[in-house]
């Protein structure tokens, strides 16, 4: 027991929040906020969803927005532990000041201003993001493994925001589901590593 609390002491808290966070936000994106996404074609059914569901849907956000605090504070963390240049972390915050522009206006729900926050947090937001998480993986020394681990992850980081963009919104829902699972562990796995 004692091994294990010293050993828990040890394990740095930002990469470990942003892990729990940021799972938090992808369990509540397919179960709380997904059916008023573009994934759904009618817009008349996502209001729907969303004047039915007002405290989900606002609480729901409400998380994507501690996932994207926690992401900046992971990456500034990475950033540290590697020694890497601040101006990737500057693309991080770019990305916070889009996805925070774009979760306000989803929290205050119109079918006008929709499709605009969807397509800044998911093209604006997310490459800023993967662009940073990038950057911070290449000023690493990385084994096969872990090349192929972040070579998948940010890949699919590309592939929300090229797939959003383009308005192919079955494809962005996987690319998501394909990120959060591949970042979320490696949150936990840098934890470990540069301990």
């Amino acid at each position: 027991m004692a091994s294990a609390i010293a050993w828990a002491n040890r394990v740095p808290g930002p990469p470990i929040v942003c892990a729990v966070v940021n799972f938090a936000a992808a369990i509540v994106m397919a179960l709380v906020l997904a059916p008023a996404t573009p994934l759904f074609a009618d817009a008349a059914e996502r209001s729907a969803y969303v004047q039915a569901n007002p405290v989900a849907w606002r609480l729901g956000w409400t998380v994507w927005i501690a996932a994207a605090v926690t992401l900046v504070g992971f990456y500034r963390w990475w950033r540290i532990s590697i020694d890497a240049s601040y101006r990737a972390l500057f693309l991080a915050i770019l990305g916070f000041i889009a996805d925070l522009t774009s979760e306000l206006t989803l929290i205050f729900y119109s079918e006008a201003t929709a499709p605009f926050a969807f397509v800044l947090t998911g093209v604006a937001a997310n490459g800023l993001y993967t662009a940073c998480g990038i950057w911070l993986t290449l000023a690493m020394q990385l084994s096969t493994k872990e090349r192929i681990w972040t070579a998948l992850m940010w890949g699919a980081g590309i592939a929300l925001s090229l797939a959003t963009l383009s308005g192919m919104y079955l494809l962005a829902a996987i690319a998501t589901a394909v990120l959060f699972a591949l970042f979320c562990p490696w949150c936990v796995y840098l934890a470990v590593k540069l301990r």
